[in-house]
């Protein structure tokens, strides 16, 4: 990982301890974030959130997840702060029904 953020086996530990069981290994996470590289190369953000909704099978709006991702970006102390549990995650707007 580039600059000052977490390693890919810290992020790794991290996701597995938010969500109490083991879900992701190194492996995995490698292959999602090299997903997540060429989904942007060719679309740009967009296409990185599509990705991302794919490989997870997430149960969440487009525009939420957006909103979400333009909220980290402005202050990516929020959403380490979330990662680690200090600070609950509040949706914003209407979740997609299954």
């Amino acid at each position: 990982m580039a600059g000052k953020g977490l390693s890919t086996k810290e992020m790794t530990q991290l996701i597995n301890n938010v969500l109490g069981q083991r879900v992701l290994s190194e492996q995995q996470l490698n292959q999602i974030l090299s997903g997540a590289t060429k989904a942007n190369e060719r679309g740009g953000m967009g296409a990185v959130l599509e990705y991302l909704m794919k490989v997870t099978q997430a149960d969440v709006g487009k525009q939420e997840l957006k909103d979400f991702a333009d909220s980290v970006q402005r202050n990516p102390q929020m959403g380490m702060d979330m990662l680690q549990g200090k600070k609950p995650v509040q949706p914003r707007g209407k979740r997609r029904k299954r």
